[in-house]
């Protein structure tokens, strides 16, 4: 099984944005209350100690004769301390008004990279990207 969290806001193709990316704009707003914004960068810090950050060019899909940004990001689910702070992060994100929402799939398309506590795939028709 394969652990995404996202927001609901759409990026290409119809795919929800991730955790990571509705937290960092979160965590350097001034209008976000000054103890929230530091909560946030203390659950980002932590996945910046501990998860590792794919190469770009392992995101990349060839598509059409070009190279676009396709793959995407799912926990493994024997990554149980990296699913728990993301809760975490998307219960502060709930605090900031920022719905999130967790994904689950066997199938999340064909695998980019993996390492212990992550994959990147580009979706197939049936994995899910979005929670509307």
């Amino acid at each position: 099984m394969y652990v995404r969290f996202v927001v609901p806001w759409r990026g290409r193709r119809g795919v929800d944005y991730g955790l990571f990316w509705e937290a960092r704009g979160h965590a350097e707003d001034s209008r976000v209350h000054a103890a929230l914004r530091a909560a946030i960068r203390c659950e980002l810090d932590w996945f910046n100690a501990n998860l590792p950050v794919p190469k770009r060019r392992v995101f990349l899909v060839k598509s059409c004769g070009r190279w676009l940004p396709d793959g995407i990001c799912w926990f493994v689910d024997d990554a149980r301390e990296m699913i728990a702070r993301a809760f975490v992060l998307a219960a502060l994100l709930e605090e900031c008004g920022t719905p999130a929402s967790k994904l689950a799939t066997r199938n999340p398309g064909q695998i980019l990279y993996r390492d212990s506590w992550q994959i990147v795939a580009k979706p197939g028709r049936e994995t899910p990207v979005a929670w509307h």
